[in-house]
């Protein structure tokens, strides 16, 4: 505890940057698919000032600039921001920057952002980690799951299959439940840990349903419910994790397979690895009041590890938030030899 407790001493004063993408960026391959605006921002610049650092928000563009003409102020550490990418090499661009000042970027570097990203390669690694991975199958089969390779947020997501880009993935539809299953570093335990997964139940609790794009960005005709699972599954999540040196955070989505609600109800606290179907490993998730990563910090068990964690930051931190707890994690994470 009293290590723990100087580690987050040690972090006061440090300064930190905010990297986002500025929504009027013009340069041809800048584009985006989704950025992540003033909620966001505002609740990582609220994170920054509540662990007693000072904060520095710069654009990409700018970052970029300040960067090579060596006018940055010192940075200790760098949020990057700068997600959502169409064209997925652009990911790289703040962490290798970084990479050649130096400087921690949270929540990764360029080869955990890009490969991880890259949904053909996740799920090679997966595989090959011993996780089930949905299997491939011909376009003219009707029951898949149609993907593109290079975006998130469930964009271009569909059943059957989609247009004829090269990079995409053309997966079995597996009869189920989409949950989502996140990680984070306790510096108690100096380890990777899983946290509470969050499920995706269609109102009509169908198991054909599945998260598509509408209905991620409306957030309807679904509920959110806490669900976990077993020691052996939580084992091959960090596993995997490290496979993408991942250290600070991530979130691995799955499909748990089921073939109706009722069947689901006799698993949900303890869902086995055999059910378990890897999609994707997002390295680079949303940080922000009231979605996935604070509502399972919310349902930790309160004998955890990492329950204790959070109230020893809580105790040390006044007005302390989930997003602050997240980012002192980080930088621990960082800055601890492993």
């Amino acid at each position: 505890m009293n290590n723990y407790l100087n580690q987050r001493k040690s972090i006061r004063g440090k300064f930190i940057g905010i990297i986002y993408s500025f929504e009027g960026e013009s340069s041809p391959g800048s584009e985006h698919y989704d950025v992540w605006r003033s909620d966001v921002i505002s609740d990582w610049l609220k994170a920054i000032q509540e662990i007693g650092c000072i904060p520095y928000i710069l654009d990409v563009r700018t970052f970029a600039y300040k960067a090579f003409n060596k006018s940055l102020p010192p940075l200790d550490f760098i949020v990057n921001l700068n997600a959502g990418n169409c064209e997925l090499s652009m990911l790289g661009l703040v962490p290798s920057i970084c990479g050649f000042l130096a400087i921690p970027c949270i929540p990764c570097d360029t080869l955990t952002a890009v490969s991880g990203e890259n949904k053909i390669l996740s799920n090679l690694i997966a595989f090959a980690k011993g996780f089930n991975v949905p299997e491939e199958i011909d376009s003219s089969d009707s029951n898949g799951i149609f993907r593109l390779c290079n975006l998130g947020s469930s964009c271009g997501v569909k059943k059957g299959f989609g247009q004829t880009e090269t990079n995409y993935t053309y997966q079995k539809f597996i009869q189920g439940f989409d949950l989502t299953i996140p990680i984070l570093y306790n510096p108690l335990t100096n380890e990777l840990e899983v946290l509470p997964g969050i499920l995706y139940i269609p109102d009509n609790r169908d198991t054909q349903w599945f998260l598509g794009e509408q209905e991620k960005e409306h957030h309807s005709g679904y509920k959110k419910e806490i669900a976990f699972i077993d020691h052996v599954t939580k084992e091959k999540c960090v596993d995997l994790a490290k496979s993408f040196f991942i250290q600070t955070f991530c979130r691995i989505d799955t499909r748990i397979y089921c073939k109706s609600f009722d069947e689901l109800t006799q698993i949900i606290n303890n869902i086995p690895f055999n059910r378990v179907f890897f999609l994707e490993i997002n390295p680079m998730p949303t940080i922000r009041n009231g979605i996935n990563f604070h509502n399972s910090l919310e349902y930790l068990d309160y004998n955890s590890s990492m329950n204790e964690c959070l109230q020893l930051y809580r105790e040390d931190t006044p007005n302390s938030s989930l997003t602050g707890f997240i980012l002192s994690n980080s930088i621990i994470a960082l800055t601890t030899k492993h």
